[in-house]
Order: structure tokens, then sequence, then C-alpha cells
């Protein structure tokens, strides 16, 4: 994750998109064509497709459903305080 520093948001860096062309250089060489390949194979993966932020409210919502409102907020009272104030700021606007 980055962060905007015009908007003070963050940004997933590590998202690619289908439609995305690489930027060229006049001193670079355009993509080969396993460039390509290597690049549709990125894709496949879920780190390169899915926001870490989706990622974790999509698990954390699955332990919610999986446990219970009781069970899961038994389980986030044992997560250090610092670390349970940085994922919601982290997942804030989600």
């Amino acid at each position: 994750m980055t962060e905007d520093t015009e908007t003070g948001t963050y940004k997933d860096c590590m998202l690619m998109s289908y439609f995305e062309e690489p930027k060229v250089t006049e001193d670079e060489e355009p993509p080969t064509e396993q460039d390509k390949r290597k690049k549709m194979l990125a894709l496949k993966d879920p780190v390169h497709t899915l926001s870490l932020q989706q990622f974790i409210y999509e698990k954390l919502k699955a332990q919610q459903e999986l446990l219970g409102e009781q069970g899961f907020h038994a389980l986030m009272e044992t997560v250090d305080t610092e670390i349970v104030a940085q994922l919601q700021e982290f997942l804030q606007g989600f």
C-alpha cells in the first residue's frame, strides 16, 4: 500500500489491470511476447487482482459469520489494541 499524499488515502500498488499497458520510454524496448505471457499469468494471482483492503475485509467478515457476533468480539478482544486500531484505520472507508 502506498499513501496518496494529495488525498491522504492508501492505494494498493500491487493491483494490475487487463487494460493497463506498461509505460515504455524511448530507452526501453516494448514488451515481448514473454512479457505479455508473464503479465497474463500474474493476473491470475489474487495478489494482483484483489486489493488488500478487500481481502482483509472479506476474511474478517467470513470469520465473523463463522464464529457469530459474540465469538468474533471475544476473538477480537484477544488481539492487541494497537493492531485493532491500525486495522480499523486501514479499513476505514471500505
